[in-house]
């Protein structure tokens, strides 16, 4: 409990993160399932639980500490393993969730390149379900949009 709010455990079904998935997508299930337990704010840090009219906070120190390794800790179910190798010492959720965006959103050139790359070269095969096909589709323009990249519904209807 905090305060005088109850927070209720929430069970979701989120794919661990592997560099095989969505990053953009990954990160957007993940803020969800920390808003449904109420540790969204701390994403921006500890400073962000402040009282009304910049006033002093009235959660504790001590809740706050509570609130970040909790945070931390929810993130971390839910990335894989040689993917958590890479941010094992950050223990701040802060910090973390700034890494792990610097670390996998495809905000490079390189990474633009590529995206764009499988987005025009993308052909459907014979055995594949449309389903599945608009699937794929939708993730790279996902990705695309994530990092900024615009794509006019002519480009996505060719």
């Amino acid at each position: 409990m905090l305060g005088n709010k109850i927070l209720i455990p929430v069970r979701v079904d989120v794919e661990k993160f592997d560099r095989n998935i969505n990053f953009g997508l990954w990160q957007i299930q993940i803020k969800d399932l920390l808003i449904q337990s109420r540790l969204h704010k701390i994403l921006k840090g500890k400073e962000a639980y402040k009282g009304k009219n910049s006033e002093k906070s009235n959660i504790s120190d001590e809740d706050k500490d509570d609130l970040d390794e909790r945070a931390v800790n929810t993130i971390r179910m839910f990335l894989a393993k040689n993917i958590l190798i890479n941010v094992l010492r950050i223990t701040t959720t802060k910090d973390l969730w700034r890494k792990l965006g610097e670390l996998y959103q495809a905000k490079r050139i390189s990474n633009r390149v590529y995206l764009k790359e499988q987005f025009y070269t993308l052909r459907m095969n014979e055995d594949t379900k449309i389903s599945e096909y608009l699937n794929i589709l939708n993730g790279i323009i996902s990705e695309l949009e994530t990092i900024g990249v615009k794509i006019e519904n002519e480009d996505k209807t060719l």
